[in-house]
């Protein structure tokens, strides 16, 4: 009779270890889905590390006549190495209805001229995916290095030439008479 009191001790403890392993799965599988599976996107992630250079462009330095100008563009450049895995190029805008409105008209651009790997969405961002032709032939340490002279340029917080009056002098000798 201790025997099978054993036995069903040993049953009923995997039972309950099998039912707990399984409510942690369901709570782990619930909260990637509340998440959509994706980290969340926010000022932290363009910032530089071991995988991705990234350069940030502000709406001085964006093409504003644009109607679907985003507020920042965010290039991430992957890297291994010093391959350049993968390049993104990520639109911010003041909102995800906005961002939603510039994904449909971009989506659909590329869908009838095809310049990118794919278009998403990722709340108040647009993210297009370059295709591997576009860098492919880039190195890691090329990147960097045009990025470096990016951020030194935007330091300099030159401003655009166009603001400049500029006086051009006219050659104004006088003939002589022989």
């Amino acid at each position: 009779m201790a025997e099978k009191a054993t036995k069903n001790n040993k049953n009923l403890i995997i039972g309950i270890c099998s039912a707990i392993a399984a409510i942690v799965i369901i709570v782990i599988i619930a909260l990637v889905a509340a998440n959509g599976g994706n980290k969340q996107i926010n000022d932290n992630y363009f910032v530089s590390d071991d995988t991705k250079y990234v350069l940030t462009l502000g709406a001085d330095y964006i093409d504003s006549s644009d109607e679907y100008a985003p507020l920042k563009s965010h290039m991430v450049y992957y890297y291994s190495g010093d391959k350049i895995t993968g390049l993104k190029v990520y639109y911010e805008y003041s909102n995800a209805d906005n961002a939603k409105t510039a994904y449909e008209a971009l989506k659909e651009l590329n869908d009838s001229e095809p310049n990118f790997k794919d278009i998403l969405i990722d709340g108040k961002y647009v993210i297009l995916v370059s295709n591997e032709s576009d860098y492919e032939s880039l190195t890691a340490s090329e990147v960097k290095q045009q990025i470096d002279f990016m951020k030194s340029l935007q330091d300099l917080d030159v401003d655009d030439t166009d603001d400049y009056d500029y006086e051009i002098e006219e050659d104004t000798e006088e003939e002589v008479e022989e």
